[in-house]
């Protein structure tokens, strides 16, 4: 993984640590670029299991809006489960 790539994957962290916020933890960034394409695959510990979000493009800089959407509907749903889920 080169320099930009590096500083992608740490970004990305931190902003998916903002938009998940408390109760669900990141416990992997994985990102690869292979056959000019770019991968990411986030790894996160939500309420007890375990969810990945991923994500495909041509360039890295594709990558970061998907992922974050994915996230905020994760985070949604984690939160209407907390509320109507069985107790």
């Amino acid at each position: 993984m080169n320099d930009t790539e590096e500083a992608f994957a740490a970004r990305l962290a931190e902003d998916l640590e903002r938009v998940l916020g408390a109760g669900i933890a990141i416990d992997d960034v994985e990102l690869t670029t292979d056959d000019g394409r770019a991968h990411v695959r986030a790894t996160l510990l939500v309420e007890g299991w375990v969810e990945e979000i991923e994500a495909h493009g041509a360039e890295i800089s594709e990558l970061y809006r998907p992922v974050m959407e994915r996230a905020a509907a994760l985070r949604l749903s984690a939160a209407f489960w907390r509320m109507v889920g069985p107790t």
